[in-house]
């Protein structure tokens, strides 16, 4: 499947998003209303730039939003006013009721929506859940994942109103991986730090199977290195994963020896590729992409939970979704 992509922002994740798309064998133009978008082309060597956005839906066969969060629900159900298949980068939406608002509207219009969770395309993570799904490990009791970089300087990053500060903009990337690794959450309990520029959040998820997974996202004002780091420990084994570390994947545990390495992976193949190749390939088959519009919610959905749990001090119970009422 090839056609046009109408990609909308050129700030920081478009420089992933638009050589990823040229790669696949996309025409791609660009709108974006900070004027920067012929910078964007410049720098990647490919696609053009549009007035307006009814120039861009004009153009397009599927849309891409690489915008701030505050602005993705609004150019979202501009993008299905068009009928177009939509990548939204993470998070879905700003809040939880406009997520809820929108994967209803893109479920009845029966068009596609993305959310661009691309951890799970990344090799360290892809294995860890092959793994798991294997059995490596056996019955999952407690995963810890970590996430932390530096405080934004600057941007609309810095206004928790638009961006959901340290909560949505990096702990949501784990909020997801630790749900699809250890299934629904039904409670949570968190804490936030603010320490002048730094933030701090910890959650504690308790998983309706049983397992509890700790997460912690971090902004320092520190001159530290951006690191993820996980460990999934189960009655037969533990999973490692260090970003920090040359062998980024480690397996200890009763599986055969040589579990500790990862199958074979071009540096070349970027996970933003292999995400965006991957909506395509469902748009044009019908299979389910490995992130669903209902994985983006339940992302939101935790994600809420946390930030209420951390403000009041006290657990939240998340209630069942209407696909496990059906299942039970």
């Amino acid at each position: 499947m090839h056609g046009t992509v109408g990609l909308i922002g050129a700030g920081g994740i478009a420089n992933a998003h638009l050589p990823a798309w040229l790669d696949l064998g996309y025409d791609v133009v660009v709108f974006s209303a900070a004027d920067d978008a012929e910078q964007l082309i410049g720098r990647h060597g490919g696609g053009r730039s549009v007035a307006d956005l009814e120039a861009l839906f004009d153009a397009a066969d599927i849309v891409d939003i690489c915008t701030p969060t505050h602005t993705h629900r609004e150019l979202a159900l501009a993008a299905l006013e068009h009928s177009l298949p939509t990548v939204c980068e993470k998070p879905l939406t700003r809040t939880l009721e406009e997520a809820e608002d929108l994967v209803a509207r893109f479920a009845e219009a029966g068009v596609p929506l993305f959310p661009a969770h691309v951890v799970r395309y990344f090799a360290e993570y892809e294995e860890l859940w092959r793994a798991v799904t294997r059995g490596d490990v056996g019955r999952v009791g407690v995963q810890r994942h970590t996430r932390q970089g530096r405080s934004p300087q600057s941007g609309w990053y810095l206004d928790e109103n638009h961006s959901g500060g340290v909560l949505l903009d990096l702990m949501i990337h784990d909020i997801d991986i630790a749900r699809w690794i250890g299934g629904d959450v039904e409670r949570v309990f968190a804490r936030t730090n603010v320490v002048g520029g730094s933030q701090s959040t910890q959650a504690f998820l308790t998983h309706a199977g049983g397992a509890i997974s700790v997460l912690t996202a971090t902004w320092t004002t520190a001159p530290i290195e951006f690191r993820t780091q996980f460990e999934v420990a189960g009655s037969d084994g533990v999973l490692h994963g260090d970003s920090d570390e040359r062998r980024t994947f480690r397996y200890q545990g009763r599986a055969e020896p040589g579990g500790d390495l990862l199958p074979a992976f071009s540096p070349l193949t970027s996970p933003y590729r292999a995400e965006l190749g991957d909506f395509v390939h469902s748009i044009a088959t019908g299979a389910a992409p490995r992130v669903t519009a209902l994985d983006g919610l339940e992302a939101m959905r935790i994600a809420d939970a946390v930030a209420r749990s951390a403000a009041s001090g006290l657990p939240v119970d998340l209630q069942p979704t209407m696909e496990e009422v059906s299942a039970a």
